[in-house]
This record gives C-alpha cells, sequence and structure tokens, in this order.
C-alpha cells in the first residue's frame, strides 16, 4: 500500500500566511486523504468569530468539517477551483494540489461573504437558544465581501500562489511503499502517548540505527527526534480540536509529556506560537447537525449568492 506524506516548507507557510492576512481570508492545506492540516499551527488566519459562533454555540462543527472534506474530494478532477457555500452562509473554495499530475494534497480557501443576509435557519437556531441575533450579524457582517469579478480574481491569484509553491519545492511529498520510514512512522503513531526510545525502535524493525536516520534524512528531512517531536504536537492538536473542556496539561499526557512546561517550549520552538493560543483560535466540538450539506456550483453561487453590496 503506497502512503503520501505531504510536507509544507517554511517559505511556503510564509507565502500562505501573507496571502490570507491581506485578503483575511482562511487558508487550509490538507494531506491527499482531507485528515491531516499542515495549516493547522497558529501562523495562520484562525476560525472567524463568526465561525466560531455557529460552530460552537450552534453545536455545527461536524457538519462544517464533514462537507469541507467532502468537497474537497470531489474537486479532484476539478481545473479550477471548486466554489460552495457553507452550511452557515459563507463561501469557501477547494481544489487539489498537484504533482507532477497527481494529486498529492488539497488546498481551501474561505470564511467570506458574497451576500448580505445569514440563512434564515441559522438565524433561527441562533435566537432559539436564547442568542441576541445582532451579535451573529455584527459577526457575520466582519467578514470579507467579495462580489463575483473580485472573487474570481482572488482565487485566480491563490490558484497561481499554490503553482508558484509547488514549481519552487516548497510542498513536496515521500511516497512510501512499506519502506523503513513508513514503518517508523507507524511505530510512532502508534507509541504516541509514551516516550519513544530510538533503540527500542530499531530493535524492534530490526535495522540498525544508522539505516534509520539514512532513511528519515533521504526522505523526511529530517531526524528521528525532530519527527517525533512534530508527530506528537499534531496529535496534541487533533486532541485539543476535538475535545474543548482538555487541559493542556491532560492533552500533553496523552502524547507522553508529564513536564507541561518542557512541552510548551517544545511546541513554541516549532509553532511559535503557545499551546493555549493555539486552543483559543479553536472552536469546540458539537454534534452533527440535522440539516443536509448540499453543495451548489459556482454559477449557482453567482446567481443566488451575490447581493448588490459596492
Amino acid at each position: 500500500m503506497k502512503v503520501i506524506e505531504l510536507f509544507l516548507e517554511e517559505k511556503a507557510r510564509k507565502l500562505i500566511h501573507s496571502f490570507s492576512h491581506c485578503f483575511n481570508v482562511r487558508i487550509s492545506i490538507f494531506s491527499v486523504d482531507v485528515q491531516k492540516n499542515l495549516t493547522m499551527g497558529l501562523g495562520f488566519y484562525p476560525l472567524c468569530r463568526y465561525c466560531r459562533s455557529v460552530r460552537r454555540r450552534l453545536q455545527y462543527d461536524r457538519c462544517c468539517i464533514r462537507m469541507d472534506h467532502e468537497m474537497c474530494l470531489r474537486s479532484t478532477n476539478s481545473s479550477s477551483p471548486l466554489v460552495y457555500p457553507c452550511h452557515a452562509g459563507l463561501v469557501d473554495a477547494a481544489f487539489p494540489i498537484k504533482l507532477n499530475e497527481e494529486v498529492v494534497g488539497y488546498a481551501m480557501i474561505g470564511q467570506f461573504r458574497t451576500q448580505d443576509t445569514i440563512p434564515p435557519f441559522v438565524i433561527q437556531d441562533w435566537e432559539k437558544n436564547g442568542f441576541d441575533p445582532a451579535i451573529l450579524k455584527k459577526s457575520f457582517n466582519e467578514r470579507p465581501f467579495f462580489d463575483k469579478t473580485s472573487m474570481e480574481d482572488m482565487l485566480n491569484l491563490f490558484s497561481m500562489l499554490c503553482d508558484y509553491i509547488v514549481s519552487k519545492g516548497y510542498i513536496r511529498t515521500s511516497q512510501l511503499q512499506l519502506d523503513i520510514t513508513a514503518e517508523v512512522l507507524r511505530w510512532i503513531e502508534n507509541h504516541i502517548s509514551v516516550p519513544i526510545l530510538f533503540r527500542e525502535l530499531a530493535n524492534h524493525l530490526g535495522y540498525s540505527q544508522s539505516t534509520i536516520l539514512n532513511a528519515l534524512k533521504t526522505k523526511l528531512h529530517t531526524n528521528f527526534k525532530q519527527l517525533c517531536i512534530l508527530k506528537k504536537i499534531e496529535r496534541f492538536e487533533t486532541i485539543v480540536s476535538t475535545d474543548p473542556l482538555i487541559s493542556i496539561e491532560a492533552a500533553a499526557l496523552q502524547v507522553g509529556y508529564r513536564d507541561v512546561s518542557y512541552f510548551s517550549r517544545l511546541y513554541k520552538e516549532v509553532r511559535s506560537t503557545t499551546p493555549s493560543l493555539f486552543i483559543k483560535s479553536l472552536s469546540s466540538d458539537g454534534n452533527p447537525c440535522s440539516e443536509p450539506c448540499q453543495q451548489q456550483s459556482v454559477s449557482a453561487v453567482s446567481e443566488q449568492g451575490f447581493s448588490n453590496q459596492p
């Protein structure tokens, strides 16, 4: 079985962050199975206030995630960004990232408006839960507004940016065919909650330590220690993203760190921010919403979703 590991270089992260900041949009780069978000660190534009509100208070989180994943996969054979309205009335777009004509991941950009009004059922859910609709409308109107032409121009720019990042080699892959690297990754994932000793790994796999180190350097451009730290941080982020009530100490313990101060220092070295700030950027997880997630074409968004706002 072939496994594609996608890696985002620091230069790519800086370019994407700058684009996100300039246009006030949120950007995510997903692995080919849409399970791993390579832009999860706080260096990227977090969920907007409107999205945090409906995800946390109205429990739309799982529906939103399910729709994003579905649209990424639907965009696989698309030659242009697949534009769609999200469940709560904002607009997102997804398109595949290709290396040598092979899809290796997906880019998503969104959390902007093409209309002035929130979907009626969202307002109804909000009021039903006893919240002030004026607060929701204010956070919705904080999102940037794009008419049809400006949205297309913005998406074209982002598409060209992604092409540039790929052409410069700032996004790279490692295709693993049950080789040493794949075995190392599986071992780390299966032992993420305990301290991982290099010699135990080498003994278990039956390779010399130098052979493993050479494989990691060749395929992943990293060493064993750095890889373990990165995988533990990624698992920590997954834990706190799906369990909003868990403490930093408890989540760090689940990835093998009893000393939360030490873990926080490692986290800041890797992500350039703190665990607490990362958690503040997240919305809490909720129950699947009852409303169906439906796709609309670009033309449908253009005809129905754009208002006459200047």
